[in-house]
């Protein structure tokens, strides 16, 4: 299995994203936010899902030559459209524009319509926290995961993330779905042949299930039951109905390439913490350093950070089918 560098893996995502036909704008940012996948350990959003980006890009549900824009904003608010590109690339385009304003005002916020797949929210999460702000984000996707109490899938997997700067570690990242497991996690399943947990989804006549196939040809299941709907339920009317972009029930799928641009969306709360506070890192050191006193507590992104610098010294290794799989999708081979 070969080892690549993290700067291997970006150009290695970098040239394929070009050769099927994204821009150097589009291909730069989505390249990065792989790249940085890899280098926290999710392979699943990391490599695993380029596939994915390049099969979008050749059928038009992804557009390669996309060019963000910022339709309307104020003091404290930033509307982008991404034009059906990638969001990594709409974020980039306003990114300094969100700092600014909530460092200025205390508080920003984003909104993205007219785009896709957010990958990892931590991402965006994280570059706002080493700027010194905390943040929220919302990001919903299409139909995986059905209502507690219902049989069919209607809400995404609908992610939420939050960040925060600390005083010298990596920032706080809380980065996480409200369906009960990654869809990934039920991809893997069924191609290897093994059964899931109970709990984690429905077959197509809502029946609880354990093989993995049923499963995603029926609907995944909400973490925590009501609690984890009413979160899905946040997310869809934050990313979706808040930014005028399609709720998860009328996007069309991400794993397929049928149905065109899935018109996603995305919301990112920043806050600037001296605005609010004389103290809030000195204050946030001292309840992680109570939280973690004789208990063998991780703080949310230790993994990230330490699986970071280990691969940043070491490389990552990269099954070779992955690679080739790569190299053909990205010639239209496939």
């Amino acid at each position: 299995m070969p080892t690549l560098s993290l700067k291997e893996i970006k150009d290695l995502c970098y040239s394929a994203l070009r050769e099927a036909g994204a821009s150097d704008l589009q291909a730069t940012t989505a390249a990065q936010e792989l790249m940085d996948a890899e280098a926290e350990g999710i392979r699943n959003v990391g490599l695993g899902y380029l596939p994915h980006y390049l099969n979008h890009l050749r059928c038009g549900k992804l557009a390669g030559d996309a060019i963000p824009e910022i339709v309307r904003q104020s003091a404290s608010a930033i509307v982008v459209n991404a034009n059906f590109g990638f969001c990594h690339t709409a974020y980039k385009h306003a990114e300094e524009d969100l700092i600014a304003k909530t460092k200025s005002e205390g508080i920003g916020m984003m909104a993205i319509h007219n785009s896709y797949s957010a990958g990892v929210l931590g991402w965006f999460v994280r570059r706002l926290a080493e700027r010194g702000l905390v943040s929220l984000m919302f990001a919903n996707s299409s139909k995986a995961v059905a209502a507690h109490g219902g049989k069919v899938a209607f809400f995404g997997t609908n992610p939420l993330a939050f960040g925060s700067p600390r005083k010298e570690e990596g920032p706080v990242v809380v980065d996480m779905a409200t369906a009960s497991t990654a869809r990934v996690n039920l991809v893997q399943a069924a191609r290897e042949g093994r059964q899931i947990e109970p709990g984690h989804a429905i077959d197509p006549d809502g029946n609880p299930t354990t093989d993995p196939a049923e499963g995603l040809k029926g609907a995944q299941l909400p973490v925590g039951g009501p609690k984890g709907f009413g979160l899905g339920l946040i997310v869809d009317l934050m990313g979706g109905v808040l930014t005028g972009s399609n709720c998860s029930y009328e996007a069309p799928l991400f794993a397929n390439n049928e149905g065109g641009p899935p018109n996603v969306g995305q919301s990112i709360i920043s806050f600037n913490p001296d605005y609010f506070s004389s103290n809030y890192i000195e204050h946030l050191e001292t309840m992680f350093t109570e939280l973690t006193h004789d208990n063998d507590v991780r703080i949310p992104g230790a993994r990230r950070h330490e699986l970071r610098e280990k691969y940043e010294q070491e490389g990552i290794d990269v099954p070779q089918d992955l690679i080739d799989r790569i190299h053909a999708l990205s010639k239209g081979e496939v």
